[in-house]
Parts: structure tokens; C-alpha cells; sequence
């Protein structure tokens, strides 16, 4: 009996929701999907207007992403308070583990892998693991889940790379509060910033930004010749600094091509991976084909289960016509490979190294 002292036959009387009544939904999925398909992006490509120019259109996709996301000035070299702390050799490549602040009482632990006997400055690349990795898996240290050892298989092929833990990951974070974390850390870390007028993303940004202000000044580095290559949320991470940084010259993304309808909108995802409306005006794939001309290599397996193919198949013809568009179809390269949510730089490799 409960504290009211109701009888059970009141319930009885008053009948059975059924919530797998198909007519009848209660659940809010089903809603978002419906949604989606009554409310397309107002921005995206495919309904661009035939007497809009694509530059037109880039700019406007671009203002509007730089104002969706927001950010903050990165520290300049002289501020940023450089610590090293070891360096060695193994295999040709030199090692230096180092941490630098991005602003101020923010720090971001990195490592940097530097062919050995360099003679003349060359080309770097910021390499950006995904979600529970961490800058020691990037250099093959410790073994990747995903084989993304792109900090260390690019410094073999005679670049300079940069592989820095980003906020929540690595040796980042340690929720004290066991609770929490099994509420999932990386939701609460971007609703704490939210919450008080930041963005995961564009923090993560200004950290990218912050390590780009340290690599143009080093003594080893061509500062014409930077890339940025990440997997999964490093992909995320990857695709969007491009935006804010044209200090970038060639842009790599693996495990992040899909539509966000059949990936972050229809399965559980990271909190990070959500940015404000921005759906309301964009898909992903617009957010990509945006970036033309510039040099961008995707690879993206076809078993993904996160970012399914079936997503992808509609992206890749749209990125592709707007590189075409601007004149420039050899400046994009998307890679499908035969497995799942997984690394591969069998295509994106070469790639780099040439537009780099």
C-alpha cells in the first residue's frame, strides 16, 4: 500500500500505457529521428543557390562555425612557459617529453619525436590520439587499441611530430569522485564548460593553436609546413582547428566521417562531440567540404560501428563535388578501409608527405 493508502485497482482502472506502441511514441528518439528528416540543414551544401558562389558559401559556413564554437587567445611563446622534462634517442628518433601553458592555468603535456641528424628545417604535424588514448600510444610506447602510432610513423617518414594529450585524456584528469566518472567524465568535463560560457572543443582548439605559436618558432621547423592528423575525437579535434588556424596546411582525419544524423544523433556518443546547434545549419560532410581547396586526406573503415559507412557513402560524392567545384580534385583523399573504428595511414601517409 503506498503513504496515499490508493488501492492497486485504481492503477488497474486506469489502464496500460504501452510504450512499444509504434502509433503512439513516447520515447525521444524516435522524435530527434523524425526531426531530422523534417528540418535539413539550412546551410548545407546541396541547397546552396545556384547563383551562390562556393567562396561565398565557404565564408558563410565558416563565419558561422567560428561563432558557434567559441575560443580563447592562445599564450605567445614567450609566455607559454616551456618545461622539459627528459629527452632520449631510440631507433633514429629523438624523444622529448615537454608541457607548455596554452593560457593561463592551463598547461598541456606533449611529446615531440624529431628525426636525428637533421640538417635543414622540415615539415610538422600535430598528432591527436583519440578518446582513452594518450601521447605515449601515439608514439607507439605503450600499444593503441586502434593502431593510431601516427607520432611515431610519421617522424620515421622525416617529419617532426607533436603529440599532446587534450583535456580529459592522458595524463590529464583523475576524478577523485569514482561516482562521476562512472557518470561518464568526458560529459560532465563539457557541461561544467559550458555551463560557464566555454566550449570542450574550442578549448581544445586554443590548446592546438597554443602549440602551433611553439612550433613556428622552433629551430627545426619549416613554419610553412604544418599539418594536423588525429583519429576518432582526435579527427573531431583535427577537422575543426583547421577552421581557426590557416597555419595548417594539410588536414587529416580518420574514424570521423559520416553523417552526424547516422552517427552522434542516432547512437550514444561523447558529450564532446556535440557543438551548440550547429546541426540546425550543417551536416558533417558540409563542414568538411568547406575546407576546399585545402589539402584534406580521410580514411574511415567500412565496419565502423560509431561512425557507420552508410553515412560515409553519402558524405564522400558531396566533399568531392566541392573540391571539383573549386578546381582542385587532387587536393582531397578519402580512404576506405576494410575494418572497423580503427587507424590506418596506408593512403593518408603519402598523401601528407606530399602536400607537406
Amino acid at each position: 500500500m503506498s503513504p496515499f493508502k490508493i488501492s492497486s485497482k485504481v492503477k488497474k482502472k486506469l489502464g496500460k500505457i504501452n510504450r512499444k506502441d509504434n502509433i503512439l511514441n513516447y520515447s525521444l528518439q524516435p522524435f530527434v529521428t523524425k526531426w531530422l528528416k523534417e528540418h535539413p540543414p539550412k546551410m548545407t551544401y546541396a541547397l546552396k543557390p545556384l547563383e551562390m558562389s562556393f567562396e561565398s558559401w565557404k565564408q558563410q559556413v565558416r563565419e558561422l562555425i567560428i561563432n558557434k564554437i567559441p575560443t580563447l587567445e592562445p599564450l605567445p611563446l614567450k609566455k607559454q612557459q616551456l618545461k622539459i622534462y627528459g629527452e632520449t634517442t631510440s631507433n633514429g628518433i629523438k624523444f622529448i617529453q615537454f608541457s607548455l601553458m596554452a593560457i593561463p592555468g592551463l598547461r598541456v603535456p606533449a611529446l615531440m619525436c624529431i628525426p636525428e641528424n637533421l640538417d635543414h628545417k622540415t615539415a610538422a604535424c600535430i598528432c591527436i590520439h583519440g578518446h582513452d588514448q594518450s601521447i605515449y600510444n601515439s608514439v607507439g610506447i605503450k600499444k593503441s587499441k586502434n593502431k593510431e602510432y601516427f607520432g611515431i610513423e610519421l617522424a620515421k617518414l622525416g617529419l617532426i611530430t607533436l603529440s599532446f594529450d587534450w583535456i580529459g585524456s592522458g595524463v590529464r584528469e583523475s576524478f577523485k569522485n569514482k561516482f562521476i566518472l562512472f557518470l561518464q567524465d568526458e560529459g560532465q568535463r563539457t557541461n561544467w564548460l559550458r555551463f560557464i560560457g566555454l566550449d570542450m572543443l574550442g578549448l581544445r582548439i586554443t590548446e592546438v593553436k597554443s602549440l602551433i605559436n611553439y612550433l613556428e618558432n622552433h629551430d627545426d621547423v619549416d613554419e610553412k609546413r604544418i599539418g594536423i592528423i588525429g583519429h576518432s575525437g582526435g579527427g573531431t579535434l583535427s577537422l575543426f582547428a583547421a577552421f581557426f588556424d590557416d597555419r595548417i596546411k594539410v588536414c587529416a582525419t580518420s574514424g570521423y566521417l559520416s553523417t552526424w544524423d547516422q552517427s552522434i544523433l542516432a547512437m550514444y556518443h561523447c558529450g564532446c562531440n556535440y557543438i551548440a546547434d550547429l546541426r540546425k545549419y550543417l551536416e558533417l560532410y558540409d563542414v568538411y567540404a568547406s575546407l576546399a581547396p585545402r589539402p584534406l586526406a580521410i580514411t574511415i573503415g567500412k565496419k565502423d560501428k560509431i561512425f557507420p559507412y552508410k553515412g560515409s557513402k553519402i558524405s564522400i560524392p558531396i566533399i568531392k563535388e566541392a573540391y571539383q567545384e573549386t578546381n582542385h580534385p587532387e587536393n582531397i583523399l578519402i580512404h576506405v578501409q576494410k575494418e572497423g573504428h580503427r587507424f590506418s595511414g596506408e593512403k593518408i601517409y603519402p598523401f601528407m608527405l606530399k602536400h607537406l
